[in-house]
């Protein structure tokens, strides 16, 4: 088989291994790799090396963790991937799960939140499970109220040159976030972000990217406290039915996000009467694609904007209130 230059250059970086400011990547969770200040840098397989995971310290005070992620496709060739960063305490509990989804370009996240006193925090870095071998570079980088192994970074450490995936532009887009800055980092919200209660319904809003993880219908495990949430507001508030409605961004077919955003309401049903042992009969599911959004999916300018397409994946359940 012949290999052209750029496809050769791509199978040779994927199997290069880990590259780090702050050293070799960890697959260890007990034995994490510390961060360095400024934009630490590494490779993942989702056949081979595992997750990687890195810790710090952060707070009192507030915290920005910027991410980024580039997928490699296949030999080359685009193809949309995903990546997970999860954020955890020194009790090993889920503080946060950041999603990217990449398709040949770099894309960017920032995580903010306040930290009331100086804890230890883990990240792990996770490529859904696929049959293809995918691979790609990643990027994380926190400031803030934060030290690297007793070096304080501040706010005044600059970035490493990552001309190479931004020529003149910096990690991150100012402005772009996961979450609202007055929520807190250091407080789990789980995947129940919002709840809007009216004199005759209540409307929960779910994070399909805390539900599920990229592509999938199956509903994580660290997504039950949320769900358990869900079904004491169910068991108080209803009468009659309860809907359960999915939603996607505008990525991807139409006919495939409508299907997908079917299944993991179908999902959330099924957890709330196996689970939570909630009557079956209480509940319609529905999928709608990305024919509702809840924010642009672009910017005004034009360009793809990763907040609001983040905000318009969700589920949500509508409950018919007692009178």
């Amino acid at each position: 088989m012949n290999v052209n230059p750029g496809m050769r250059f791509a199978a040779i970086l994927l199997l290069l291994g880990s590259y780090s400011i702050c050293g070799a990547q960890s697959h260890d969770p007990n034995k994490p790799t510390p961060l360095a200040p400024g934009v630490n840098k590494g490779n993942v397989d989702n056949k081979e090396n595992g997750p990687n995971y890195y810790y710090f310290y952060a707070g009192p005070g507030h915290v920005d963790l910027h991410y980024a992620f580039k997928g490699m496709g296949v030999f080359g060739n685009p193809l949309k991937q995903a990546l997970s960063f999860d954020l955890y305490d020194e009790k090993n509990q889920l503080i946060s799960h950041n999603a990217i989804v990449s398709v040949e370009k770099m894309e960017t996240l920032l995580q903010p939140g306040d930290v009331d006193t100086r804890k230890r925090l883990v990240i792990r870095v996770i490529s859904p499970d696929t049959v293809v071998r995918l691979g790609g570079y990643y990027e994380i980088e926190a400031t803030g109220a934060v030290t690297f192994e007793g070096k304080a970074s501040g706010t005044n450490v600059k970035p490493v040159d990552t001309a190479l995936y931004h020529p003149g532009g910096p990690l991150t887009t100012p402005g772009v976030s996961l979450t609202t800055p007055t929520v807190s980092l250091y407080t789990p919200v789980g995947a129940l972000t919002h709840v809007q209660e009216t004199s005759k319904e209540v409307r929960l809003t779910l994070a399909a990217d805390i539900l599920f993880d990229f592509d999938r219908s199956t509903i994580r495990p660290d997504a039950k406290a949320a769900l358990d949430r869900v079904a004491e507001i169910i068991g108080s508030k209803s009468q009659g039915t309860v809907r359960i409605e999915g939603f996607t961004d505008s990525k991807g077919a139409a006919d495939y996000n409508l299907r997908l955003s079917n299944a993991r309401a179908e999902s959330v049903a099924h957890w709330m009467i196996e689970r939570e042992r909630l009557p079956g009969g209480t509940f319609t599911t529905r999928g709608f694609g990305a024919t509702r959004f809840a924010a642009p999916n672009t910017k005004p300018g034009g360009g793809d904007d990763p907040t609001g397409r983040q905000k318009n994946r969700r589920v949500e359940i509508i409950i018919q209130k007692k009178n």
